[in-house]
């Protein structure tokens, strides 16, 4: 999910960064609208496109900072391998026991 959330971000961005002031200068040239209004537009897209791009960086999915979570899962997976070396010890206990009935079956058949 974060890194199709980084590349819809950085999408946005670039459109507004890159497409409107080419759709300014596009207007301007070829319909007549106003070269300053579009320069204006032009430098306010610039300007909001690296606003977004900042902001996705600090706050979104591209600046996910791992403090607090990192704590507990290094928590969980400690006790996750405590629990399965206890489980690793009692299978060698059971092999051993079932070691030694296998020695007393064979004994009895002799």
């Amino acid at each position: 999910m974060s890194r199709a959330s980084a590349i819809i971000i950085g999408l946005t961005a670039i459109a507004i960064g890159m497409g409107v002031p080419g759709i300014s200068l596009y207007a301007s040239l070829f319909y007549g609208f106003n070269y300053i209004a579009a320069a204006f537009i032009a430098v306010m897209a610039v300007l909001v496109g690296g606003v977004i791009i900042i902001i996705a960086v600090i706050e979104g999915p591209l600046g996910t900072v791992f403090d607090d979570s990192g704590k507990y899962e290094r928590q969980r997976l400690r006790a996750l391998r405590e629990n399965q070396k206890a489980t690793l010890e009692e299978f060698d206990d059971i092999v051993s026991i079932l070691g030694e009935i296998r020695d007393l079956l064979r004994s009895v058949e002799e």
